[in-house]
């Protein structure tokens, strides 16, 4: 059994003005170990998508201030995409891999 649990680095993500993914030296393969992240929109509401497609501030799913979204997997790690929503939105990201 594997326990999800430990933080292995973080990261803000400040400048949500055109679409944006998450910091490439955080993901795999540059940083081995990373299983999710933890995706929190701050300060506005913000849309992002995880399939490859951009984000505009009024297409792909909705994160709203203060709501967190979980992003599993490397592929969509790789693929996850942000954009403000219409105001001052900035994403905090903790980014997590397997413990025992």
């Amino acid at each position: 059994k594997i326990m999800i649990s430990n933080p292995i680095g973080s990261d803000t993500i400040s400048s949500l003005v055109a679409a944006v993914g998450l910091t490439a030296a955080q993901l795999p393969p540059t940083k081995q170990g990373v299983i999710y992240a933890v995706v929190q929109a701050v300060s506005g509401d913000a849309r992002y998508t995880v399939d490859g497609t951009t984000p505009t501030a009024s297409l792909g799913l909705r994160l709203p201030e203060d709501s967190i979204v979980e992003v599993w997997g490397s592929e969509s790690l790789n693929n996850f995409r942000a954009i403000d929503a219409g105001g001052t939105a900035k994403l905090e990201v903790v980014y997590f891999g397997g413990g025992a």
